[in-house]
């Protein structure tokens, strides 16, 4: 009877870290603002549960910054991440509550008054000498992948396209649970697209989070049954990375409603930036 109990609570747990592990990679995949992991593992296994981490970074023209971890637990009936992506927050800037680097916000233009104050913050990074930063990029409109390229200079990569929120909820106060894709080297393709879209499409079936009555779900399902196809698609922001010097370049631009900086980090001569 013993060996029989074994059996099943371990069958059990590992049907929970199954699950667990699926959370994790639709997070990682659509919910992941210009964040990277390194790995995913479980840290924690014992006879009633344990625990899911990963290890998170930054990659901002070619230097890497620590990002801290994300964690999950799971017993035999249950699995859960933990929501709670620790930042902290002032009335003008949100910050990992663990390395303390600011987090580039985003911000929707149907909210005149978000919890955190919108910020213009492109004079300031671009009179930063010898940096690399990254600086989120809101829209006065929503543009297509192609009308995004287009308006970037070739000296600056757009790390991660948002794809933005509904109605009237403020993502300032979403603890950067903020979706969209993830480009490599600033391009996206029509496979990662489908892939995104289909990670979309699953999001029903684990739950993204609730926001202020914003459902991270649901929209994430909306945006997939209105945009099948990379072509179609429409986002509301981007998160730019480059030399701070080459920010100069957007300073004024009408498209442009908000932008926050986030990372930064002085070069060095041993690494060379990427573009």
């Amino acid at each position: 009877m013993a060996g029989i109990g074994y059996k099943v609570t371990q069958n059990l747990s590992s049907t929970q870290t199954e699950k667990l592990m699926t959370q994790f990679t639709i997070r990682q995949e659509v919910m992941a603002p210009n964040i990277q992991s390194s790995d995913l593992y479980i840290s924690n296994s014992g006879l009633g549960g344990g625990e899911v981490s990963s290890h998170e970074y930054k990659d901002i023209d070619g230097y890497h910054i620590p990002w801290g971890s994300a964690n999950g637990t799971y017993n035999w009936l249950y699995s859960e991440i933990n929501n709670d992506n620790l930042v902290d927050t002032t009335r003008t800037a949100a910050y990992n509550r663990v390395t303390q680097e600011k987090i580039p916000m985003f911000y929707n233009n149907q909210v005149t008054n978000p919890a955190i104050k919108k910020a213009n913050e492109l004079a300031a990074v671009s009179s930063m000498h010898n940096y690399v930063a990254e600086v989120a990029v809101s829209f006065d409109q929503p543009m297509t992948y192609q009308q995004i390229l287009a308006k970037l200079p070739k000296n600056i990569r757009a790390n991660w396209f948002w794809i933005g929120v509904g109605g009237q909820a403020d993502p300032t106060l979403q603890d950067n649970n903020l979706m969209g894709i993830r480009s490599v080297g600033g391009k996206i393709t029509d496979l990662s697209y489908h892939s995104f879209w289909k990670t979309l499409k699953a999001a029903k079936k684990g739950n993204l989070g609730q926001f202020n009555q914003f459902s991270l779900s649901k929209y994430a399902t909306q945006y997939a049954k209105k945009y099948s196809s990379l072509r179609q698609a429409k986002f509301a922001g981007v998160i730019l990375t480059g030399k701070s010097e080459s920010f100069k370049a957007l300073r004024n631009r009408s498209w442009i409603s908000e932008s926050s900086v986030g990372a930064t980090i002085k070069r060095v001569p041993y690494i060379e930036p990427k573009y």
